[in-house]
């Protein structure tokens, strides 16, 4: 009896885990074909691949990161899907959502035909990493706010071909779409313009400002210490 009793247990914990499976993905589905989000460089997701019959997923992304987006694709193109109550067409991205250093749940329904499917993400910030670190992306705006000065720049996604400089790790870029990451500018910031073989070192911000578009391009390398940014100059494919 008891042994019939700890099968009996055990087979209802693991029907519990397992997701229900709502339909097979045919005409009247309520099922995600897919669900990516819009930050590749930092975001971690458990579990790792995104599955229509998971229903539930923890991301967490770097302490910097503040317009995450997702975009669901559903397997009907009939279904309706709502992004934390928001109408989000599939296969298009969702509203921004606001981040705070709160844990916090997404939810995102998929209707069809009187059904429904929620997904959960549960999206955090990992805490402050206070290091080193490097980017690269086209600049939107410099500005000034208060006496604090800022750069806007859309960051692109950097891929090497080696593992070391001495194997020759050439660099390519691609960039999704076009997005806003805000930073702080530290006062002893160091500025070169130009191109990668033929850079000038700007004599403040004001010099870098007038002369940074006059080689065609706005990709710059950018370099931060506890997320001020502290060196920008030209992005070249060797860096």
């Amino acid at each position: 009896m008891k042994r019939f009793l700890s099968l009996f247990l055990a087979a209802a914990l693991l029907c519990a885990c397992v997701p229900a499976l709502a339909d097979d993905g045919g005409s009247g589905s309520t099922l995600l074909r897919s669900l990516t989000h819009n930050c590749p460089n930092t975001g971690i997701m458990l579990p790792e691949y995104f599955s229509p019959y998971q229903t539930t997923y923890l991301l967490t992304v770097a302490d910097w990161v503040s317009r995450p987006t997702f975009t669901p694709t559903a397997m009907d193109p009939s279904a309706t899907i709502y992004v934390n109550g928001q109408l989000v067409r599939s296969g298009q991205t969702s509203q921004v959502i606001p981040m705070t250093d709160k844990p916090q749940a997404v939810t995102i329904q998929v209707n069809n035909g009187g059904a429904s499917t929620t997904y959960t993400v549960y999206l955090q910030r990992r805490p402050s990493e206070k290091r080193t670190r490097v980017s690269a992306g086209y600049i939107n705006k410099i500005y000034l706010k208060g006496t604090t000065w800022r750069i806007d720049a859309d960051l692109v996604t950097i891929k090497y071909s080696g593992t070391d400089y001495n194997s020759g790790n050439l660099s390519t870029f691609t960039n999704g779409g076009k997005d806003s990451y805000d930073y702080e500018v530290d006062p002893n910031c160091i500025f070169y313009y130009g191109t990668k073989s033929n850079c000038y070192r700007a004599t403040n911000i004001t010099n870098f400002m007038n002369s940074y578009l006059q080689y065609g391009s706005s990709l710059y390398t950018i370099v931060y210490i506890e997320s001020k940014i502290v060196a920008v100059f030209p992005y070249g494919a060797d860096y």
